[in-house]
């Protein structure tokens, strides 16, 4: 049997004489079991290595619909890669490992760590930024355990005791973070005065190591609370203009794989730095046209569907295939994303420079920006193109401005047709605008 299942449909599902299994046909393999005794559960079916298996998610409601959905996404993204995994193996490999950390010494900074947010935190709004701002991130496989993000900046203080970590190495961690993302290292002080007065609070220390200590950049400084650079001409944002954007695309074909495309999929799609640069190939359905972004790496750690337009599908069209076991788009080796963006930001500046000349006969001075300036960029865009805010804050995935509070409990369409429209006419805004005269020419407002 196969439905639709909604979150309405799945609580007033009805026992029966025999036990029962409802496919859910959003999202293929994954199927609600109801019980003759009414007892509801969801479990993941598919084939590997020639036989149809079975992995057990777990009980309705402990799992909702959408997170049943997420675990599934997430299984047949293991079984999708080029070299496939088995997504039973690597649940138990998860539980496993959550396992042996719970072992681990209760005052290592870890183990300390995954205690508050699992105490904490978890019971707090905007969770998972807080687990990201202690270099963690949930584990889509168990529940309550987390995974270390390797390369944070608290990921040299993870097998310390909590004991150990002092006042100057918060200001390290937070003097190294400054100069890039001002905002984002108050951010990060933040986050790190309510754990370590919660470890306070649970008698693990007997005084904070950043007590008395001001956050590391003024909070009423404008120009590091707020940024408002973009890549092309916007009434009120003086000093940007459109050749801007036209001279990174042009440094980006100059600069190629993997980084350059890499970097035109940021301008076409409006996705973060992370979410592209870990892009899979089995994340990518070619006939639907759209990129589904796993709940595990989108930021509200909600799926996302990314409509592909005529200019991304012809970027990606045009990379290689390196064999790996995850399956990566933008890879050197097969095995791991790509790295080194600040090296590809250097390279990427000079090229622009390059262009700029070329393009005006003189040497053009190009302000400061950065990656996650893009975002800023295609939102920009789509308010030109006559974009209604709300489908531009669908389209890149947001969860404040007109989908915050009471909204995002009701709001639940996800403006699908409406994302691929305005994606649509951003790709061809901007190949018009770096030139490619094979896709149809979509005019902006004035």
């Amino acid at each position: 049997m196969t439905q639709d299942l909604t979150d309405l449909s799945v609580k007033n599902w009805a026992a029966a004489d025999k036990r029962q299994e409802i496919a859910d046909r959003k999202v293929r393999g994954l199927y609600l079991i109801v019980q003759p005794s009414g007892k509801k559960s969801w479990a993941v079916r598919y084939r590997f290595a020639g036989r149809v298996q079975k992995l057990t998610i777990g009980p309705y409601p402990t799992f909702s619909l959408r997170q049943a959905r997420e675990h599934a996404i997430d299984a047949q993204r293991m079984l999708g890669g080029v070299t496939p995994q088995d997504p039973r193996s690597a649940q138990k490999n998860a539980r496993e490992a959550a396992a042996r950390a719970s072992r681990s010494d209760p005052n290592q900074f870890l183990t300390v760590a995954q205690r508050y947010l699992r105490e904490y935190a978890s019971k707090r709004r905007g969770f998972r930024e807080k687990a990201r701002l202690l270099g963690m991130r949930s584990n889509p496989d168990t529940p309550n355990s987390w995974i270390v993000l390797t390369g944070s900046p608290t990921d040299a203080w993870q097998k310390r005791h909590i004991t150990e970590i002092s006042r100057r190495d918060v200001k390290e961690q937070l003097d190294a973070i400054v100069s890039k993302a001002p905002f984002g290292a108050n951010r990060r002080f933040a986050e790190l005065r309510k754990f370590f007065k919660w470890c306070v609070s649970k008698d693990i220390l007997l005084t904070s190591p950043i007590d008395g200590m001001s956050p590391p950049t003024d909070m009423h400084d404008e120009a590091a609370r707020r940024r408002d650079r973009t890549l092309m001409r916007v009434s009120t944002l003086p000093g940007s203009t459109d050749d801007e954007l036209r001279w990174l695309w042009v440094a980006c074909e100059a600069d190629g794989y993997p980084f350059g495309p890499l970097v035109q999929m940021l301008i076409l799609t409006g996705q973060r730095r992370s979410e592209v640069g870990a892009m899979t190939w089995s994340e990518i359905d070619e006939v639907g046209r759209q990129w589904t972004i796993p709940a595990s790496r989108t930021k509200n750690g909600k799926p996302h569907i990314v409509p592909l337009s005529d200019a991304a599908t012809s970027v990606l069209s045009k990379l290689p295939r390196i064999a790996g076991t995850a399956g990566y788009v933008f890879t050197t080796n097969g095995e791991t994303p790509v790295s080194g963006y600040s090296r590809m930001k250097k390279r990427l500046d000079v090229l622009m420079g390059q262009s700029a000349r070329r393009d005006r006969g003189e040497h053009i001075v190009i302000s400061e920006w950065r990656l996650h300036d893009l975002r800023r960029t295609v939102a920009a865009g789509l308010q030109r193109l006559g974009t209604p805010v709300e489908v531009t804050e669908k389209v890149l995935n947001h969860t404040s401005g007109s989908f915050a509070g009471i909204v995002a409990i009701y709001q639940v369409h996800d403006l699908a047709e409406q994302k691929a429209t305005a994606l649509e006419n951003w790709g061809r805004f901007v190949t018009n605008l770096v030139g490619e005269p094979h896709f149809n020419v979509v005019p902006l407002r004035a």
